[in-house]
């Protein structure tokens, strides 16, 4: 076992939570995260799970990766680790193999088979058994591949709840399905072509603003029309009268979250604009709030429109826009980069001073559309064909009955926990 590297990954991590606690603008910046995410912090174990999930994938209030702003503060520091934490990722893993210092499991975001070390010793990890299915944050350093946490295990038999956490993984990493995986980085690359050209074809340009309330019968055309189905469209059809304003969306429950994954979007209690677009590099984009974000730069005003600040905020930071689509954007509106100048009190002289502030990730991962990564996930295709049978089994067993997953330990000793 490596045991050098893993003390300096323990050690790396240790650095980082005490350079958050300790440093004047990030411990600020923190406290503000938990309260915005309303997180329980009951335990110390509690408070480090949100450090480090805010050290690895969060960015403070002025839109730098708190990594970065490490790396800023510490030019010294060992690059190699710190770049490494930064291509680190959660996904589900189906355990193949217990080996004596570590697991050989499938990770079921990009379908590729790893050695996975524990950095903690296999002994405390006895709850974890063959064909088992864990959630955890996988991380890769000098070609060796380590879990840096567990954070749930499934017994053999959930595959719905290991496949519905998968979904939600993929979403919020989209570039791990094609990390370690050429394959499969090649596949969605011929679905990303696939898209565009039926989408060009279809509809003669690559952005369509609708409604929320006919955003799922616009999904649902669209997957006809690249199966090839007879079906006569234009985007005509999805034109709708709908007052633009911004307003931040409630984020989805937990139990509709399959629902919203898929669509769902007509779900919403208030009815907003909603936006496709169609990127050559990475796929069809969902983008609430298109609508008005182009009619703010239409009006070159942050008056005329209902909260436009933070709608000009939420465009330029989501994750649902793309560089392609903020240089379109770009040569569209002649105020576009004044208007994003004054929002964030920045001195931006071109489109490519922005897109290195704000969309800096895309250098380093080839990054996809949520929308190309479902479609070309099979994990996805499996949830959405089967129940959470389940589920009433779970509710309704006592802590010292036999689990219902069939491994023959009890309730508490097993998915209990």
């Amino acid at each position: 076992m490596p045991v050098e590297t893993l003390n300096l990954i323990s050690s790396t991590m240790d650095t980082l939570i005490d350079f958050v606690i300790n440093d004047e603008i990030l411990s600020k910046d923190f406290e503000k995260y938990l309260e915005i995410n309303n997180f329980n912090i009951e335990r110390q174990t509690d408070l480090n799970d949100c450090l480090i999930g805010y050290i690895l994938d969060e960015r403070t209030q002025n839109n730098t990766r708190v990594l970065d702003y490490f790396s800023q503060k510490n030019p010294d520091y060992d690059k190699k680790i710190i770049n490494s934490f930064k291509n680190s990722f959660k996904s589900v893993f189906k355990i193949n193999k217990i080996l004596k210092n570590a697991y050989s499991a499938t990770c079921l975001a990009n379908e590729a088979d790893f050695e996975l070390i524990p950095l903690v010793k296999m002994t405390n990890l006895r709850q974890i058994g063959l064909y088992d299915y864990i959630k955890a944050r996988m991380i890769e350093f000098n070609n060796t591949f380590y879990l840096l946490e567990i954070f749930d295990c499934f017994g053999q038999f959930r595959e719905y709840n290991a496949y519905a956490e998968t979904v939600k993984c993929l979403i919020k990493y989209p570039e791990s399905q094609t990390m370690y995986n050429d394959k499969k980085l090649k596949e969605l690359q011929k679905s990303t072509a696939f898209f565009n050209e039926k989408f060009i074809k279809t509809f003669s340009c690559d952005e369509i603003i609708t409604s929320n309330t006919l955003a799922d019968e616009f999904l649902k055309d669209f997957n006809n029309i690249l199966e090839n189905k007879s079906i006569d469209i234009s985007k005509e059809k999805y034109e709708t009268n709908i007052e633009y304003k911004y307003f931040e969306l409630e984020n989805s429950k937990e139990k509709d979250f399959i629902k919203n994954a898929a669509g769902g979007f007509s779900a919403s209690e208030k009815p907003y604009d909603t936006g496709f677009f169609i990127d050559k590099d990475s796929g069809l984009y969902i983008i609430p709030f298109l609508g008005t974000f182009n009619e703010i730069m239409k009006s070159n005003s942050l008056e005329t429109i209902e909260n436009a600040n933070e709608c000009i905020k939420y465009f330029m930071t989501s994750d649902k826009v793309s560089p392609n689509l903020i240089i379109k954007k770009e040569k569209e509106f002649k105020n576009f980069i004044p208007l994003i100048n004054k929002v964030f009190d920045k001195d931006f002289k071109d489109v490519r001073e922005i897109i290195s502030f704000f969309k800096s990730d895309w250098t380093i991962h080839n990054k996809f559309s949520p929308a190309i990564v479902l479609y070309n996930s099979k994990i996805f295709e499996k949830l959405t064909g089967i129940e959470n049978k389940n589920e009433k089994s779970y509710e309704n067993t006592g802590r010292n009955e036999p689990c219902p997953c069939g491994s023959g330990k009890k309730y508490k000793n097993c998915c209990l926990k």
